[in-house]
């Protein structure tokens, strides 16, 4: 069981709750992590929101591709609830990934006892825990950059349908990137008040320099589309630039990058633009992968927030099909880059050991995280 930083008569409170709610479930367990693991500077994680095991089983044999991420030497699995219910919504499985709690869903890195994260203590996230650390952090999507996933890891929200306070957030923040679709709230004047420089395009990607705070609001329908005619990046090309931004920092970098659009197509049970997209998410797997073979000193964690349409084999007419429409409860893979960051190849992991474990990756103490933000 974690400790918690406490710092107020009120927050002792809170921090009993938070050890009675660990017995459910909700934080993470101390016994996850193995003795010896190696820490590591940088850390990647990477997010196929909606993706499951049968995700990448219809990808190879609709697309005729091998997955590299398959390739990764440690291959476990994350059990992928909420505090609330047995199927968990994006924003309480992102926070799980993000802050190493589990909470209700559509909540957005705030504790279920305690919603009213701007009023009073909420869970640091990754992110949060990297700059502490005097990290550079960042946050690649292709959904929107006030979507589930990527406001886990830079806001704090009663409601994943907050808009307004998640961007605010996260034009607020210490965070030296975060790159996705618009969301209504992002401004250019704004961002430039709190030193991000505003951009829309490709182009003015790849002008921008190291040592640059940048905030990216890419068009939707072209992410989407997944196709070479306009002048939005892939995913694979976001992944690459956001590296070469965030490794000018001596003390090491936390990045997220989500392929959001698995899960999108999922819902409407799209194979060909969910397989479309698990391919290319896997090709900014293969970057990641790159850089950390060249570093040496980066770690890359491949994981999803739960399955979306109950994706299921008929050996009969040797096919994939949908069962669902929505989100399910199965387990989802977590790829790891290396055996000496204390995954265990084929364990079943809380969705939140997951982020608590890339915690002490980064050089997390047992007293760090999952731990309140005073």
């Amino acid at each position: 069981m974690f400790m918690l930083a406490v710092k107020s008569s009120l927050s002792v409170l809170l921090a009993v709750l938070v050890c009675i709610s660990g017995w459910f479930g909700m934080t993470g367990d101390k016994a996850t992590g193995e003795e010896n693991y190696k820490t590591y500077k940088n850390v990647i994680l990477m997010i196929g929101d909606g993706m499951g095991f049968n995700t990448l089983e219809a990808t190879k044999k609709l697309k005729n591709v091998n997955l590299v991420m398959e390739t990764m030497p440690v291959c476990s699995q994350s059990e992928t609830r909420s505090l609330t219910n047995k199927v968990t919504d994006s924003a309480a499985g992102g926070t799980a990934l993000a802050c190493g709690i589990r909470t209700y869903n559509g909540a957005i890195g705030v504790f279920a006892f305690n919603p009213f994260a701007n009023n009073w203590q909420y869970p640091i996230s990754l992110s949060e825990f990297a700059i502490e650390r005097g990290k550079a952090a960042g946050v690649v999507t292709t959904d929107e950059t006030s979507g589930a996933t990527p406001a886990s890891f830079s806001a704090h929200a009663i409601a994943r349908t907050s808009e307004r306070n998640i961007s605010y957030d996260q034009m607020e923040s210490d965070l030296t990137l975060v790159w996705g679709c618009a969301s209504e709230s992002v401004t250019a004047e704004k961002c430039a008040e709190n030193g991000f420089d505003y951009f829309t395009t490709r182009a003015e990607m790849n002008a921008l320099s190291e040592g640059s705070r940048s905030f990216g609001q890419f068009n939707w329908d072209d992410v989407a589309a997944v196709k070479d005619d306009n002048d939005t990046p892939y995913i694979a090309e976001m992944t690459e630039k956001a590296i070469d931004l965030l490794d000018d920092d001596e003390d090491g970098f936390f990045l997220m990058v989500e392929g959001a659009h698995i899960d999108k197509f999922s819902h409407s049970n799209d194979f060909n633009g969910s397989t479309s997209h698990t391919a290319e998410f896997d090709k900014a797997i293969q970057v990641a992968l790159d850089y950390a073979a060249k570093d040496g000193e980066t770690l890359v964690v491949v994981t999803a927030d739960h399955e979306t349409g109950g994706i299921t084999y008929n050996a009969e007419k040797d096919e994939y099909y949908y069962t669902t429409g929505s989100h399910t409860g199965v387990n989802v893979p977590v790829f790891v880059s290396a055996t000496d960051a204390g995954f265990i190849d084929g364990k079943a992991y809380k969705n939140c050991e997951v982020s608590t474990q890339i915690a002490r990756i980064m050089g997390a103490k047992e007293e760090d995280f999952p731990r309140i933000k005073l």
